[in-house]
Parts: C-alpha cells; sequence; structure tokens
C-alpha cells in the first residue's frame, strides 16, 4: 500500500520561514526584540500565535549559541597547546616546551574533532584570555635566558602561527577518516536499497 506524501503544517512551514530570516540576527537583537518589531515579524506570518513566535526567537537564539560555542571549541586546543609551550618552558626548556606543545596540540586536535561537550566548553573557553599574557611570559622569559629580541620574536611568532598551522594540519587525518565513514555508510545505506 503506497504511503501518503507528508504534509507540512502551515505553522510549521511559516515558522521555519521566521527562523530562516532572524538567524542572521545578532543574538542580542534577538532577545532585545522592542514590540513593534514582534509586531511587524507576526503581520508577515500570521499563522504564528505569540507563544509559538517566542518560541521560534529562542530556539534560533539556542541554535546560534550552540554554532558560537561549536566553533569555539575548534579553538581550545589552540590554547592549551599554547599555555602547554609556555608552562614547559617555563619549567625546562624552549625545546622541551615545543615537543609537549605539538604533542597535546595532535591529541586534542584528534580528540576535539569527534568530540563535544557544552559544560566543558564553557570551562575551557577562558583560557583563550590566558594565552594573550602566556605570549608576554613567553617572551620575557627567552629575553631572561639570553635570547636575543628578534629571536625572542620569532620564537613567540612561531609558537602563535605554528599551533594554528599545525592545529589545521593535525585535523586532516580525522578528516579523512570521517569522510571514509560517512562514504561507506552511504554505500551501505546504497546497497540496502
Amino acid at each position: 500500500m503506497p504511503r501518503k506524501p507528508k504534509t507540512t503544517d502551515i505553522r510549521t512551514e511559516q515558522g521555519q520561514q521566521l527562523a530562516r530570516r532572524l538567524y542572521d540576527y545578532p543574538i542580542r537583537q534577538l532577545e532585545k526584540l522592542s514590540a513593534s518589531e514582534k509586531a511587524s515579524l507576526l503581520s508577515n506570518y500570521t499563522s504564528l500565535d505569540e507563544a509559538e513566535f517566542n518560541y521560534v526567537i529562542e530556539q534560533v537564539v539556542a541554535a546560534r549559541r550552540y554554532e558560537r560555542e561549536r566553533i569555539g571549541w575548534q579553538a581550545v586546543p589552540h590554547d592549551v597547546a599554547v599555555l602547554t609551550i609556555v608552562a614547559v618552558t617555563s619549567l625546562v626548556d624552549i625545546r622541551a616546551g615545543a615537543t609537549a606543545g605539538v604533542a597535546i596540540l595532535v591529541l586534542l586536535e584528534s580528540l576535539f574533532q569527534f568530540y563535544f561537550n557544552q559544560r566543558l566548553y564553557r570551562l575551557l573557553s577562558g583560557l583563550v584570555w590566558l594565552t594573550y599574557p602566556a605570549y608576554a611570559w613567553l617572551a620575557y622569559l627567552l629575553y631572561r635566558r639570553g635570547m636575543e629580541i628578534v629571536w625572542v620574536v620569532i620564537a613567540v611568532l612561531l609558537t602563535w602561527g605554528g599551533t594554528f598551522l599545525l592545529g589545521a594540519l593535525a585535523r586532516i587525518p580525522g578528516r579523512l577518516v570521517y569522510e571514509a565513514r560517512l562514504k561507506n555508510a552511504q554505500e551501505a545505506t546504497g546497497a540496502k536499497k
């Protein structure tokens, strides 16, 4: 017996249209929509009542925050690697710091591609503010250990840019594994049909 095609409720359709329209709004603007802005938007989506309208706004804000956290999650390995480089350099030397930083960067980049935890992100997101003083501390430390200013600047720039570059390179194997799994899943689905 053939199945009936799924019909979309007009309210659902208008809710999706409203969500698409509001998605590019800044989060603060969405949270502080004036009564006139709400009335103007509601006049375009007449099938939605105020509760549904507010629900769509809440969902858009939640989606935007989640997206921002996912993007920020990808920066955490860089921050941890920089802090590791500086900490180990403070305790041992720059070679040991660079080795430990690269190792932690590769490990975290591999893990963070496949694992996301919002609570953990909220704890780790503050690390970005520690990296700036860490660069200054690294420069001071290297200068105090007798390195020339030119080499200090190069070391700090390599720490900054190198972690971004190596992070991007460390993500490649994980991305290849993900794409291979996706391709295998698609082929398996195609074989079942």
